[in-house]
């Protein structure tokens, strides 16, 4: 298995948080890996060379085999993952409001459990982007595939705004700051900051900073399997155990006892400490 975050090159910082590789090969004479995957508040740009995965949506209780390049999040509700036995994904994990100002469209009209086709958002060229990668010699090779298409697709890229290095805070504090402070930073009222936010976003601010904190619950939960989920609250800043539980409700569809179960039954960790 190989993970690993690389920092993007200093052109694509303002856009970019991180771009990620995950490889596993697994065994093909064994039925084919299932994962929980936690609702995450990152806008993302995935690419998958060789195998396919399909995705179990819990919103509509149907699976959807993935295409070679997608564009996803925030995701707001759990997910189950199949992955294929090659299994290859590049991510491109964009800064809080980054994808908004690379495409220039409200981030609402893409606010959807499901992913999007990148072709549709990103342009046909991202094809040979995929092709590229099935034949790239070295993770390095990878890196600079993707950089090299991302550096073409900011030439236009929406002006950066105080908003713009405001919204990594939520990211940074765990969801745990306050709006009104948030909004007078980015030099707007709290009316401004709501619609603006929406716009790069696809959320509003409160409903952000809770998905923000609920991510950070299970991926402690993940990494630190013998905490307790009293401990976790405490530490992700919920009030009591009961309002970690009514997230995990609305976000998962369960309560945390079977999100612990489930995660003990995967048999790698697929998720990150980005949120930490």
């Amino acid at each position: 298995m190989f993970l690993q975050f690389f920092e993007p090159q200093p052109a694509l910082k303002e856009i970019v948080n991180n771009i990620m590789i995950n490889q596993i090969d697994f065994d093909p004479l064994q039925p084919k890996p299932s994962f929980p995957f936690p609702p995450l508040p990152e806008h993302c740009l995935y690419f998958y060379p060789f195998d396919a995965m399909e995705v179990d949506y819990l919103s509509g209780n149907n699976k959807e085999r993935q295409s070679s390049s997608i564009v996803v999040g925030p995701q707001t509700k759990r997910l189950t993952i199949t992955m294929g036995y090659h299994h290859l994904v590049i991510k491109v994990g964009f800064q809080p409001g980054g994808l908004y100002r690379l495409l220039g469209i409200p981030m609402q009209a893409l606010l959807c459990t499901e992913s999007f086709e990148a072709s549709e958002l990103l342009g046909i060229e991202i094809n040979d982007v995929n092709e590229q990668l099935s034949e790239a010699a070295s993770f390095a090779a990878m890196i600079l595939i993707v950089e090299g298409f991302l550096l073409k697709k900011i030439k236009k890229v929406k002006q950066q705004l105080p908003i713009d290095s405001v919204l990594p805070l939520l990211i940074r504090e765990g969801g745990l700051i306050n709006i009104d402070y948030l909004a007078t930073s980015a030099c707007l009222s709290s009316r401004q900051f709501e619609r603006v936010f929406k716009d790069r976003i696809g959320l509003s601010p409160k409903f952000f900073s809770r998905l923000v904190r609920f991510a950070n619950a299970w991926l402690l939960k993940e990494y630190s399997p013998t905490l307790s989920w009293l401990n976790i609250a405490h530490q992700c800043g919920y009030y009591d155990q009961m309002h970690l539980i009514r997230d995990f409700k609305e976000f998962t569809g369960a309560n945390p006892s079977e999100i612990e179960a489930a995660l003990l039954k995967a048999p790698v960790s697929l998720n990150n400490k980005i949120f930490f």
